[in-house]
This record gives C-alpha cells, structure tokens and sequence, in this order.
C-alpha cells in the first residue's frame, strides 16, 4: 500500500453543557429584558453570554508548551501482529499543566482512538515535568501509516467549554505483509535425479558428510545406515550444497492481475485482498529460501520497486508499500521474464498469480524451460483455461484460496514433487 497522508488536524473548541446551560440563560435574560423592559436584565445576559464566549477562545487559543517523542516496539511490524506505542510527554513551560484527556491519531477507523488520561505535569526543570505513557495498536493492513498527532483536551478553569489542540508531529509506522515461517521440506532445488532436497556439507565427519534425522520423502538411497545404527533411527547425509543453489521468485504485480482490485477504496484499506496473500506468499518463500543459503531473485511483473532480498529489513520496508501497477500487455524487452536460459536448466522458479492476463501466462509457460522446478501459487484463480496452460508448460500449480494456510500449502507442494518423483 502507498504511504498514507497524515491526518489533518484542526483546532477546535465546544461548550460544555454546563456552558451551553449559562449561553442559554444569557439568551433568556436579553430576550426578558427587552419584553419586561428591566435593564438589569441586558446587564445579567450580557455577562451571562460573555462567560462562555471568554471560555470558548481559551480553550481554542490556549498555547500548550508540551513536547512529544514517539517510538514503536517493535517496529517494523508485521500485519496482525502488537506493537507498542512508547509516548515521551514533557513540559517545556514554567508553569505546571493540569490533568488533561489525550488520543492519538492513526488511520484505522476502529479501536485506538480513545481518549486517556494525562496527568498533571511540573514545572519545566522539575523530575515530574515529564510522564511517559504506552499503549499497544495492532495494524490490519500492510503499508507505512502516520501515527499521530497527540491531540490534548483543554478546558477553561471554570469547565465551560473544551478545546483540542496537536500536541508533536506525525511518525511513520511500517508495517509488514504477513511472514510466516514455512517448514523446511526439503523443496528447493531440483537436483538431476528429480530429489528437490537442498543438502549441506558439514565441517568433518565420516565421508566429510553430517547426518540429519530422515524426513517423509527423503530418498532410501541417502539413507547412512552406520548413523542409523549408531543413533538407533534412521539418518540420511547432507552432502555439499549445489553451486546453482538458485531461485527466482515471481510476483504479479499488475492491476489488471486481480479481479477484487477497489480503484475507489478508502486509503487506509487494501486495494486487493488477493494481492494481499500474493505479497505473503511470495515474502514467505524468499525469506524462508534466503535463510535456507538460495541467491533468490525477486522479480515483478509491474514496474520494479523492490530492492534485493538482502538485507532483510530493507526488502522489507519496501515490501510494506508495494502496490499494484497499472502495466499491460506484452512484456518490454529486457524484462527479466523475456529472457529465458535454454542453456542452463537448474534452479527453482516460484509463480505467486490471481487473475494473470494472456501476456503474463505466456511469459511464465516460456521461463519454465529454464528451471529444474517451476511451481505456481494460483491466488483466487477464475480462468482455468489459463491454469491448464500453466500445467501443458510444466508448471505445478496449486491453488490458494483466501484464508488459506500459507505453510499448508508450502507442505502440500513437497508432497506434489515427491510423489511425482516416486519419492
């Protein structure tokens, strides 16, 4: 999602009903003066209506000498996910403020906005000129949202009327696509014999091999049989780790891509639910294969936007506001999906779709002659026609569904590209 605009802030200020009762007895009193033609009367009203006026500009134009510092714990955040608000409250004025009510501003139109309690704050120079306060927001969407500003309710000495005033300036929250943490399969690369297993050397042992325990789908043909009777289960080797230890990771990023795209939607919401679980799918894969020692390339099929998986944190933050491009038909030359590697087949290729256009499909079905393993993550899908395209080319698709689990389905693919290599 695109970085949201702060919210803007006026200043305003209200009576309060006691306020508003004075006002109208002031009203009373000019009307029965000029019925009753008693002048006392104008005298009472007039005061009576000049109280609230006087209270209303002091609670509007009441200069507050508060400063605000804020910081989140964590943050980055991911979606769905608690961080907590950490407000520094200062008085930088030599005289003490009183006991205030205060909210802070974020987008979301649910929950968080409630007023609390600041209490009453020292002199500037004193231990007790400054209070720190926390509260705890959990973001429902990806994307980078401002958070604040502190917004102060004052009210004059007397409580006829209320006035909010900002108090700091607005700081940015990021927040992650969803990452989940994928079980390690075994699904990476596809070695020449069709295994799909990434293994590693360890630093010395028998054969200079490490062992690990035997995984459902593990071939019987790695079986070590003397770390098998000496560990009293079954163990398989790890050998050295493949040169071509690669992955390209392909996310849809075209508009025309998902049919739920809101062209009118309000800024604070997703533009497309179904991109939404494309962004998480094709982060919790890279992530998982980056951590696993794979090069992985990410690739959009829109305008680029995303810099290189690593480092972590900066692959991240860009991630949070990655949107829909508004890019179609055929693909520009020097687009990583208009080259193919005829030359070299290794590899693995993971598709992450919804609504693909007729451009997009071709250019996919073309790159698997380049790859060992090519598997599709079909968001939503609507055209099948376009699925069994993918699957004549050599792709294995699996569809998922809104609300489907991401690890289930990551699980469910190595147990797609076992079976079908007898494993």
């Amino acid at each position: 999602m695109a970085r949201l605009r702060p919210i803007r802030f006026s200043r305003s200020a209200r009576l309060t009903p006691r306020g508003a009762a004075l006002a109208a007895v002031g009203g009373a009193s000019v009307i029965g003066a000029y019925t009753s033609g008693r002048p006392e009367l104008l005298y009472l009203g007039c005061l009576t209506l000049l109280l609230p006026a006087v209270a209303v500009a002091f609670a509007r134009f009441r200069r507050v000498g508060l400063t605000v510092a804020r910081a989140f714990r964590p943050e980055p955040v991911g979606v769905g996910y608690p961080t907590v608000v950490e407000l520094t409250i200062a008085n930088g004025t030599q005289r003490p403020t009183p006991q205030v009510e205060w909210r802070d501003y974020r987008p979301w139109g649910s929950g968080g906005n409630e007023s609390r309690v600041l209490p009453a704050l020292a002199a500037r120079g004193s231990r007790a000129a400054t209070a720190r306060l926390r509260y705890e927001l959990i973001p429902p969407h990806r994307g980078e949202f401002p958070i604040g500003p502190l917004g102060a309710r004052l009210a004059d000495p007397f409580g006829l009327a209320k006035g909010e005033v900002a108090i700091g300036a607005v700081d940015w929250l990021v927040v992650t696509p969803v990452i989940r943490e994928l079980p390690d399969t075994g699904l990476a690369i596809l070695a020449s014999d069709g295994a799909s297993l990434l293994v590693r050397r360890s630093i010395g042992g028998e054969d200079d091999l490490s062992t690990r325990e035997y995984r459902t789908g593990d071939a019987m043909r790695r079986v070590h049989w003397r770390a098998t009777a000496r560990h009293g289960e079954l163990m398989v080797r790890q050998e050295e780790p493949r040169s071509h230890a690669e992955a390209r990771i392909i996310l849809d990023t075209r508009r025309s891509g998902y049919a739920d795209h809101q062209s009118g939607r309000q800024g604070n919401e997703p533009e497309s639910e179904s991109f939404e679980l494309a962004v998480s799918i094709a982060a919790s894969i890279a992530l998982h294969l980056a951590r696993g020692g794979f090069a992985v390339e990410f690739v959009e099929t829109g305008e680029r936007h995303l810099p290189p998986v690593s480092p972590t944190d900066t692959f991240l933050r860009a991630l949070a506001t990655l949107e829909l491009a508004g890019a179609t038909g055929e693909y520009p030359v020097g687009s990583p999906l208009t080259s193919t590697r005829p030359d070299r087949a290794h590899g693995s290729v993971f598709a992450i779709v919804a609504d693909a256009d007729a451009a997009t499909i071709e250019r996919l079905a073309a790159q698997r002659t380049g790859f060992d393993l090519a598997v599709a993550f079909v968001v939503t899908w609507r055209d099948s026609r376009a699925l069994e395209t993918l699957r004549r080319a050599g792709w294995t698709c699996l569809p998922v569904a809104l609300g489907d689990s991401i690890e289930d389905a990551w699980r469910e693919v190595a147990e797609l590209q076992g079976s079908r290599h007898g494993r």
